[in-house]
């Protein structure tokens, strides 16, 4: 009687330590079905969160730069003086024109900037194309000396061509002399500031 006492004790106790061990398996399965969806739900949270950050700093950098078409970040004034002389036999005519010229010169469309932002939105790297030329133009013209004859008179037209000779000529004296390449390093530091100003913590220029 005893013994059978004993057995059915023990059956109980096997029981109840199965249940248990059913409870804590449920438990921690549960505990870790919890975990993985709150991480998942954090992880894609986060992601959208950064998304959005992302497109964001997208839309901001190119309404800034839409702003700005054209951008100019070198300019040299020089001054020149043309002497166009004429002769026929006894007859002669020559004119002597002072003139200043402005060359402008940097990005043409600054929307041509390509970029690309970093998924934290912190760092942007952009490619700045090469600097050009963008004007050459006289702002002021005087006739130094001159005298015409009605036998061999130099026209307008002729005056213009000169002019538009030496105004090209000073052009390429600038560009050998480096403009172009100054230009572009200032833009690039302009454009950086600029970068910095719309919150990116780093900036790379390629």
């Amino acid at each position: 009687m005893e013994d059978k006492k004993e057995k059915n004790v023990e059956a109980r106790s096997k029981r109840k330590g199965a249940g248990l061990g059913s409870r804590i398996i449920l438990r921690i399965v549960t505990i870790i079905v919890i975990a993985l969806i709150v991480l998942g739900g954090g992880y894609f949270g986060l992601k959208r969160f950064t998304t959005v950050k992302t497109e964001n700093k997208l839309a901001l950098v190119d309404r800034q730069l839409s702003y700005c078409q054209e951008l100019v970040t070198a300019k040299y004034r020089y001054s020149d003086i043309i002497t166009m002389k004429k002769t026929s036999g006894f007859a002669k005519s020559y004119s002597i024109i002072k003139y200043t010229g402005l060359i402008r010169a940097g990005l043409a469309d600054i929307t041509d900037v390509s970029y690309s932002v970093s998924l934290d939105g912190k760092t942007i790297t952009l490619t700045v194309p090469a600097a050009e030329i963008l004007g050459n133009e006289i702002v002021s013209q005087s006739v130094f000396d001159e005298k015409q004859s009605v036998f061999v008179s130099i026209s307008t037209q002729e005056v213009f061509d000169e002019i538009e000779k030496a105004k090209q000529a000073a052009v390429e004296d600038m560009v050998a002399e480096g403009i172009l390449d100054d230009a572009r390093e200032y833009a690039v530091k302009i454009i950086t500031q600029f970068m910095l100003a719309l919150g990116f913590e780093e900036v790379r220029i390629k």
